[in-house]
């Protein structure tokens, strides 16, 4: 222990408190029907430094449950956010949910930074304290989460008495000099007593793992195709509480609330948990796990996705989630324990690296955007062409989405249809599916949207030069495939490139996009189209394939297939079908482009909801190579 330690006496110590409490928000542990949670003080006696576990973490005073990213005018169409600047004290926090906290500044702080998180951090000081009595829930001390060094400002032990301080920030050190009286610093024998209490605490805990943390990802790796997923998520209730109670879980949804006025309204950031049915759910209605799946994917992302991506575990063995699960089979220890006796039961390993992403900024205020062009498609898709207002250029590559906000209705991830341009302007195609799509196809010309973006990952046009390079689209997959298409047959690439194959396969003939531009497009030198409709319903005419997309492999001749690239859009289902037909022409892995569909609610990374396995669809695609992601159970289930 090399910092400076201080003690009071109890009642210095309450009036310490008390002097905090009349110039900050003073948050601390309270002792509430039996239970302890972390509430606003009313006095500084109630605070109580002995407790085992509170009900919810610190977590909701920095990710609240229910929080307002930004307020918006519907009749002036103008949107604001205002961070908080109340100065705040939370006293009385466990070593386990400091480090918990240090987990989530990784996340929200370092990378594609959120400025409302940030403003909390900033504005509030932790006085951390040592565990005085053990929870029957934890196993803090396998994780070694029972003891901390740093991430407070000050840090109690409650000993004898007496209350020592462990200065840890210039922050903490000021809080103590201006608030605290009657100071004494702690002799040697202090000190001592203090290091045999942290010394003696993991031999009070009755729940342990079996194996060392650091080896947790490993038994992971090799467990993924274990039966304990289905036989464990058979008994789980999906109520997600586990998840809400978690230090280190920090999943969202994102939705619109309008006043009783129709003139204005909130864009509201709420906790989401990824056990509950709908985490996965799309538009168009696909959901991307079941239920064993998902109560597999809480375990791996904590002891194994997250781990790979931060290099930390995700579970700070504070036990809330066993404590708060009613048919306990939320219980890490008990999981985790038994896949180590039961390892060799597992019939499928999991494997991989995160593909290097793309990062923004993480603005939570979308650009206002003005609809210049609105072309009808077909019955459910129309085209809009929009200009950027406080933008000269849009800069983004083919195959990169953008978050498109409707206010008072909600956000939706839309793909770029249109090549890249040297001006402010750019095309969506957009498919009537939900609530956002819906309110977008009523707008007129001149309306205006919100644009976050341009975000993800898009195809790397310049590793596609110099080869042949073959289009696979089903559905309103040729959408994004539009905009490398036209890219590359513009007149400044077109001669980087070799011949070109475009393989589309439609429901209905009615169903078919860009008709007339297939036409000039199958004009081009070296560029051969084969379209496809699944049915032909009688009284409409079609004089290509009916079938499948697949079936339009054997109207093509690919002459050199290590030469080839190609590129796969499509609805989920076909991906599986067509890699088949790709590998059995003989392009190679890497040469093989997928674009993913997943539900980008952020498009940053950071609410989980497009997770395949470890990756993110937003960031580190939606176009991956083929090679990337092969090995991800959940990327073409």
């Amino acid at each position: 222990m090399e910092r400076e330690v201080y003690k009071l006496s109890k009642e210095d110590f309450y009036a310490f408190v008390g002097r905090i409490m009349k110039d900050f928000e003073t948050i601390g542990v309270v002792e509430k029907r039996g239970n302890f949670v972390f509430s606003k003080l009313e006095k500084p006696e109630e605070l109580r430094l002995d407790y085992d576990i509170t009900i919810l973490p610190p977590k909701v005073f920095f990710l609240p449950p229910y929080e307002k990213m930004m307020e918006f005018d519907l009749k002036e169409q103008k949107t604001s956010i205002q961070g908080e600047e109340t100065g705040r004290v939370i006293i009385g926090v466990h070593p386990y949910d400091v480090i918990a906290l240090k987990q989530m500044d990784e996340v929200y702080l370092k990378d594609t930074p959120d400025d409302l998180y940030r403003n909390r951090r900033e504005n509030t000081i932790i006085v951390a304290s040592d565990i005085i009595n053990v929870s029957e829930y934890s196993f803090a001390s396998s994780l070694g989460t029972h003891v901390v060094n740093d991430g407070f400002d000050l840090l109690l032990t409650e000993l004898d008495g007496k209350v020592f301080i462990e200065i840890g920030s210039e922050k903490g050190e000021g809080l103590l000099r201006a608030y605290a009286k009657n100071i004494e610093i702690a002799d040697d024998r202090d000190i001592r007593k203090i290091k045999e209490h942290r010394e003696k605490l993991p031999e009070r805990y009755k729940l342990r793992i079996e194996i060392e943390k650091d080896q947790i990802p490993f038994l992971l790796m090799d467990v993924y195709g274990h039966p304990l997923w289905e036989e464990e998520s058979r008994k789980c209730l999906q109520c997600g509480s586990c998840t809400i109670v978690c230090p280190t879980c920090y999943c969202y949804d994102v939705r619109d609330e309008v006043s009783l006025t129709l003139e204005n309204g909130e864009r509201i950031r709420t906790w989401d948990s990824c056990l509950l049915p709908d985490f996965t759910k799309i538009a168009s209605g696909e959901t991307f796990r079941d239920k064993a799946e998902r109560f597999r994917h809480r375990i791996y992302r904590k002891g194994l996705y997250i781990p790979l991506r931060y290099n930390f575990i995700a579970c700070v063995g504070c036990g809330r989630c066993i404590k708060a699960c009613i048919p306990k089979v939320a219980n890490p220890v008990n999981i985790i324990n038994t896949l180590v006796k039961r390892r060799d039961e597992s019939k499928g390993k999991l494997v991989y690296q995160i593909p290097e992403g793309v990062e923004v900024e993480a603005n939570l205020l979308p650009e206002f955007a003005v609809i210049r062009r609105v072309e009808a498609l077909t019955e459910s898709e129309k085209l809009f062409e929009l200009e950027m207002i406080n933008r000269e250029r849009f800069d983004f590559q083919p195959g990169q989405f953008v978050e498109v906000s409707i206010f008072g209705v909600g956000e939706a991830p839309i793909s770029i249809s249109s090549p890249p341009s040297e001006d402010n302007r750019f095309e969506l195609v957009v498919r009537r599916v939900g609530s956002v799509t819906g309110k977008l196809h009523s707008m007129r010309e001149g309306d205006k949207i919100g644009i976050r973006g341009p975000l993800g990952r898009g195809f790397n046009v310049n590793e596609m030069e110099g080869k042949d390079l073959l289009f696979v689209a089903g559905g309103i997959g040729i959408v994004p495939l539009r905009s490398l298409i036209k890219h590359v047959l513009s007149k400044d690439n077109r001669s980087r490139f070799g011949k070109i194959f475009i393989l589309y396969g439609s429901r209905t003939p009615k169903d078919v996009l860009f008709m007339n531009e297939i036409n000039e497009w199958e004009k081009e030198r070296d560029v051969e189209i084969k379209l496809s409709v699944d049915t032909c319903p009688e009284g409409m005419e079609w004089d290509g394939k009916i079938g499948v997309v697949t079936t339009l492999f054997s109207e093509i001749e690919i002459e050199d297939p290590k030469n080839t690239v190609a590129t796969v859009v499509g609805p989920p289902v076909m991906y599986k079908f067509v890699l088949r037909c790709l590998k059995d022409i003989g392009i190679e892995d890497r040469d093989i482009f997928v674009s993913l569909e997943r539900r980008m609610k952020c498009g940053i990374g950071k609410c989980g909801h497009c997770q395949i396995n470890g990756v993110y669809v937003c960031k580190e695609g939606p176009v991956f190579r083929y090679s990337e992601i092969k090995d991800l159970p959940e990327a073409f289930s």
